[in-house]
């Protein structure tokens, strides 16, 4: 069920990506011009430019915004109980090059490496978990089985001078339900401990969710890799970047609804 769950998200977040929006309102409309029908193809065309300057505008930012600042940025670490571990999530290495180039190759979400291995250092001796499997839908259906996120991630961090005896890693979990309920598995009792979470701030408010929904009842956010600047850019038209955020935005609305649905 875990995997036929996976392949459809894979597919569904596939159609809601701005790109296929745009690409299927094209479409559309040149059909229509090519059939004679040119009301429609009006309407098709107004649509995708309405779309379009709705995914352009400030609209994007501000609401993505929104979204990055469910959890404060930076929150003190020597206030309140002491941190028991370290929780990082996949999602910053793409794999597929990373195994063509042998070396890791980091995505956008860098900073949830990054960032793990500076508190790695600044609070040492306490435990580190890697949540992250191959998210590749081909592979899965395949059944290819190449490194884990967790495994790279484990040895970049091991490369950055963290001993790999206070590394533990999960390699199976495919999303974030999954890496909130496999990650509980090996944790065992140390789910009630006060563990940092780290992964991107427009997905914290998902995982959070995820996570206290699998058992974790002592987590503090430690949000990363933010995408939005809130001194100018959430109220800018400059273009660049736009199309991306407008889906990491989607994909996080949609996938907070799912997961609400579904206890995930």
């Amino acid at each position: 069920m875990g995997t036929v769950f996976f392949v459809l998200s894979k597919i569904v977040g596939l159609l809601l990506l701005v790109e296929s929006w745009l690409l299927l309102g094209l479409l559309f409309s040149l059909a229509m011009l090519f059939a004679g029908a040119v009301v429609p193809a009006r309407w098709g065309l107004t649509i995708t430019l309405l779309i379009l300057v709705l995914v352009l505008s400030p609209l994007t930012d501000m609401a993505l915004a929104k979204l990055e600042t469910t959890y404060p940025t930076n929150p003190d670490l020597t206030k309140g109980k002491p941190i028991d571990g370290i929780l990082v999530l996949g999602g910053s290495i793409v794999t597929g090059h990373s195994e063509t180039w042998k070396q890791p190759e980091l995505n956008h979400a860098g900073e949830r490496i990054t960032e793990a291995a500076r508190l790695a250092r600044l609070l040492p001796d306490i435990p580190i978990f890697i949540s992250g499997g191959n998210a590749s839908p081909l592979d899965v259906v395949l059944g290819n089985r190449g490194a884990s996120e967790a495994e790279m991630t484990r040895d970049l961090l091991v490369g950055m001078g963290v001993e790999a005896s206070r590394i533990q890693i999960e390699t199976k979990s495919r999303n974030t339900a999954e890496n909130a309920t496999f990650s509980a598995r090996l944790v065992g009792d140390d789910i009630s401990k006060h563990w940092l979470l780290i992964t991107s701030a427009f997905h914290m408010a998902r995982s959070m969710r995820s996570f206290e929904r699998a058992g974790w009842t002592d987590l503090m956010p430690y949000p990363v890799d933010h995408r939005t600047n809130l001194s100018s850019k959430p109220f800018s038209w400059y273009p660049g970047g736009k199309i991306e955020r407008a889906d990491l935005l989607i994909k996080e609305l949609v996938g907070l609804v799912v997961y609400g649905w579904t206890g995930r």
